[in-house]
């Protein structure tokens, strides 16, 4: 199983090591291949609000060489491990800002059959808060399973409650992907998909938009292909099509 760890500290420090617990834990638990993304490393410009890559298409961005190559991993991946530190009561600025690049992900999702792991640290507060906030983001994107690891990082050692924690959230992750489960999509993510259809419907705002949702085998779908999707959902679902 390809983990593709997206670090979004500038540093290797708390949450580095909150990082390596997890993927510690893991290997004692399966067969997982890590790969890290350094965030600060890659140099990415910051986002300038265009649009292109919501209107034109992702590759139309103008730091389209920057992000490309991740967006390659992120698809060959079978999950994700998300960090942050929590700076002024959110994310980075580093993970922000190719979260920021990743817009056109909340109209075009294309990591529906993805499963991730957030970890936040502080040292004081806001982890909580902050891995909801980059959960809500990963459901938009439609990512399949999400599980979330805030850490209270007090002083310069973990407590053991926190290596508990660690330690449960590695196994709970790592058992999640060796079960190899799809799950049903939330009820929200088969509403978004019917209206993100409805309106892309016409390529006056975006051309990227009205190419993506209307190809032979969305135009018809309840939801993604090789989800599945239970009775009750699939008749809500079906209404919200005729709807829009």
């Amino acid at each position: 199983m390809k983990c593709l760890i997206i670090h979004g500290s500038p540093r290797r420090g708390n949450t580095w090591d909150v990082l390596n617990k997890v993927k510690e834990e893991m290997q004692r638990n399966g067969n997982f291949e890590f790969e890290v993304i350094e965030l600060s490393k890659e140099k990415i410009p910051m986002c300038i609000g265009c649009f292109k890559c919501i209107k034109k298409g992702e590759k139309k961005c103008p730091h389209n060489s920057y992000i490309e190559p991740i967006v390659k991993k992120m698809e060959s991946a079978d999950a994700f491990i998300i960090t942050t530190p929590v700076y002024s009561m959110q994310v980075s600025g580093t993970l922000k800002n190719f979260i920021d690049h990743m817009s056109y992900n909340f109209h075009r999702p294309k990591f529906y059959d993805k499963k991730v792991l957030i970890i936040t640290t502080t040292a004081g507060a806001g982890h909580t808060s902050t891995a909801k906030y980059i959960k809500k983001v990963m459901s938009y994107w439609n990512v399949n399973y999400i599980q979330t690891l805030p850490i209270a990082y007090r002083g310069n050692e973990l407590s053991n409650k926190n290596i508990n924690k660690i330690i449960k959230g590695a196994k709970v992750f790592g058992n999640e992907l060796n079960s190899h489960k799809v799950h049903e999509p939330k009820l929200q993510s088969l509403i978004m998909f019917q209206v993100w259809k409805s309106l892309s419907r016409q390529d006056d705002f975006s051309i990227a938009d009205f190419k993506y949702w209307n190809n032979d085998s969305l135009k018809k779908s309840l939801y993604f292909e090789d989800i599945p999707v239970g009775v009750t959902k699939k008749l809500i679902a079906s209404i919200f099509k005729k709807v829009f």
